[in-house]
């Protein structure tokens, strides 16, 4: 009996010395370089669960203007904090963005103050009363703002394009059939930081633009970039085309690698600390093969 309890009290007491803090001694016993990684790994985690937190808190924030450079930001802020509306500013686009729960509020209280957001005219243009007498030059002139303006609000709803602004150019019907001329459009695309539109989504905006206006063929479309680079290659020459196609390429295969070292070294280093860039140089020649 008494050797029973002797047990007894010894393994309570091992038990007892096996505490939770006695259980990281094991980690005293790593080598140095095993020690670091476990430390990083619980640093990342932690890292990664606030990240999450925080952004769960954030909650769903629309744009109110796609670019602050373009107003006087200090007075419509300050209309913002007046009605207390969230708000925060996106600094890798220049967007300002709003609580999706308060972005009607903010439009209606900045329009109260004299400050419309950036949204671009549409076809309410021809809701608003014009007086007597207006010609007929001004009503043509009038639709085609408010096609544009449709037009740029449809291409801007695409998820790489930040706006759009497109300019139609139609010619006046004419009962000469030698002074026929075709319809032709222009777009203005502002896209992203670190994204781009690849060829079918450039196809997909002519082709939407070409819909949209009578006798406007798919070849008199032309598509550039905010930075004055040709996106409709499709209209060229098939030799241009493959150029064009080519320099694509290689752009996107630069784009990715620099996301990858980006996403390497941003949560090392930080993502203001370093600076890096990506010049590929790939072979693109076409060799042809024949077998006997």
């Amino acid at each position: 009996m008494a050797e029973t309890a002797t047990a007894t009290v010894a393994d309570a007491g091992e038990a007892a010395q096996q505490t939770p803090v006695s259980s990281f001694s094991g980690f005293n016993n790593l080598d140095l370089l095993r020690q670091l990684g476990l430390m990083i790994g619980l640093a990342a985690s932690v890292a990664i669960g606030v990240a999450v937190v925080l952004w769960t808190w954030e909650g769903d924030y629309r744009p109110l203007y796609t670019n602050l450079d373009q107003i006087d930001s200090s007075d419509v802020l300050d209309v913002l904090d007046s009605h207390q509306i969230k708000y925060r500013i996106d600094h890798r686009s220049g967007a300002l963005l709003v609580a999706a729960e308060q972005i009607h509020q903010a439009r209606l209280q900045l329009a109260s103050a004299g400050m419309a957001s950036d949204r671009v005219a549409g076809f309410e243009l021809l809701d608003k009363e014009q007086p007597l007498g207006t010609s007929q030059f001004m009503e043509n002139a009038r639709y085609r703002r408010s096609l544009e303006g449709e037009l740029s609000r449809t291409i801007a709803s695409i998820g790489a394009v930040r706006s759009a602004r497109v300019h139609l150019a139609i010619p006046k019907n004419t009962a000469f059939l030698r002074d026929t001329r075709e319809p032709r459009a222009s777009v203005l695309i502002e896209g992203f930081q670190g994204r781009s539109l690849d060829e079918a989504q450039v196809r997909a905006i002519a082709n939407l633009v070409a819909s949209s206006v009578p006798e406007l063929h798919l070849k008199n479309v032309t598509v550039v970039d905010q930075r004055g680079n040709l996106l409709s290659h499709f209209n060229q020459n098939a030799e241009y085309a493959e150029a064009a196609r080519q320099l694509t390429y290689t752009r996107q295969v630069e784009t990715d690698l620099l996301q990858r070292i980006s996403s390497l070294l941003d949560p090392i280093l930080g993502a203001d600390k370093y600076r890096a860039e990506v010049a590929a140089d790939l072979d693109l020649s076409l060799i042809h093969h024949s077998e006997p």
